[in-house]
């Protein structure tokens, strides 16, 4: 399929996040966030890492949305049209039934959720911690063949904007 996806089929995606309240002395002095927003595209070999504050439900709907940018703003050209994400929370798969006190009407959530999918059909499932690809290891994910071609493009404003950073911080929610 030369790169393209199957626009019929919803794209499987991932998404976790994880609280550790006790990070490396290191760190800790340098006021390093201790959770992690992450989230999962194993069809593109993609998996993200960042960093961020909060409490779990506020980090687990902050992979959701990163994911929702990350695929309006990166992979557009893909045409995905539906998406299955899978969560290893089951507080944050239950947010989508009616009367939900995360998604109540109104909210900043709902309002951005309503923003990212105009366009696009979401899923969302409760996965085991086990089989919630967000939560695998970077080397469980293979190299992309050489013949296939990558579907990120860098843009000249990735390349002006990169720098080096070792370390930062993340992201406070």
């Amino acid at each position: 399929m030369s790169g393209m996806k199957d626009t019929s089929a919803p794209l499987g995606c991932y998404i976790a996040s994880l609280v550790n309240p006790e990070i490396e002395p290191y760190l800790e002095e340098r006021q390093f966030c201790h959770g992690l927003v992450i989230f999962s595209i194993p069809e593109y070999g993609i998996l993200f890492r960042c960093r961020a504050e909060g409490d779990e439900i506020d980090l687990e709907f902050a992979s959701l949305f990163s994911l929702l940018k990350f695929l309006k703003t990166r992979l557009s050209n893909q045409k995905i049209s539906s998406i299955l994400v899978h969560s290893s929370n089951p507080e944050f798969v239950f947010s989508f039934r009616p009367n939900s006190k995360h998604l109540t009407p109104g909210s900043s959530r709902e309002k951005l959720l309503k923003e990212y999918l105009v366009s696009t059909q979401l899923q969302v499932t409760l996965v085991e911690p086990r089989k919630n690809r967000a939560l695998h290891s970077p080397a469980d994910y293979p190299s992309m063949p050489s013949d296939r071609p990558s579907i990120l493009k860098p843009s000249r404003s990735d390349s002006e904007r990169s720098e080096f950073k070792p370390f930062q911080r993340g992201i406070k929610l």
